[in-house]
């Protein structure tokens, strides 16, 4: 892991919150990555809460430089980091593992992981940005969260946080490099092809009219295409469209 400087934590109450104070104080460095062992009050998307049981799931923040990287592309990196976890985690486990936009990771109708990604943007370019990863590996109880479960519960296979943090990096490292030099629709295609319920008609709920549609892939910056049963194909959001399922 010679492009990443693990710090770990034994608490704090977010990672990414940990992050973004030590680059407030010109302290960070790219590749920087903060291991907790117990996240009191993690983040997920529109700042709802992730809970996680403490030295039973793995969550951390890196920080990486994106050096040319414009905002309009800034999906890109989404796809990079989404695509890593499935990877490495297909190499842990053999289960089912897909992503539900934008940046959930599923097996089978459970979620199982969420990312976090806080751009920092000067212009029209991202300067650097600060990305969480909070991956359900060991908990067995998730109370109040009925959707909620582990690589644990879906494999049987208990392992060790430290190796899952490990097999990570790999992969992110990869598709870093990939993103300086492969154009942003390949990884958007590669993306698509893990997509939830993709080609699949589904439910949705939209300013709060429910209606029925078929996911076709995501715009270049990464909206969520849907199609009617009208025939009429529309780009969301994220925030403005539910799937119900």
């Amino acid at each position: 892991m010679s492009n990443f400087n693990i710090i770990k934590l034994d608490a704090t109450a977010s990672s990414n919150d940990w992050m973004k104070d030590r680059f407030m104080s010109g302290d960070s460095v790219d590749g920087d990555v903060v291991w907790v062992r117990n996240q009191t009050h993690g983040r997920g998307q529109r700042n709802k809460h992730w809970q996680t049981e403490p030295k039973k799931n793995l969550t951390f923040s890196l920080f990486k430089l994106f050096p040319g990287l414009s905002v309009k592309n800034a999906f890109v990196i989404n796809c990079a980091v989404t695509l890593s976890v499935i990877q490495a985690l297909d190499q842990l486990v053999d289960i089912d593992l897909k992503l539900k936009w934008p940046n959930d990771i599923l097996s089978g109708k459970n979620k199982i992981g969420g990312i976090l990604i806080e751009n920092m943007i000067k212009g029209d370019r991202i300067t650097a940005s600060i990305i969480g990863i909070g991956l359900n590996i060991n908990q067995i109880n998730f109370e109040g969260l009925p959707s909620a479960s582990s690589l644990f519960l879906k494999s049987g296979a208990e392992l060790e946080i430290g190796h899952v943090l490990n097999r990570v990096l790999v992969f992110l490292e990869g598709y870093f490099e990939r993103l300086s030099s492969d154009s942003s629709a390949a990884l958007k295609s590669e993306y698509e092809t893990l997509l939830f319920q993709k080609g699949k008609t589904s439910t949705f709920i939209y300013q709060k009219e429910k209606f029925q549609g078929i996911i076709r892939g995501i715009t270049d910056s990464g909206l969520l295409k849907i199609q009617r049963n009208s025939g009429e194909t529309s780009s969301y959001p994220h925030g403005d469209i539910e799937m119900v399922f």
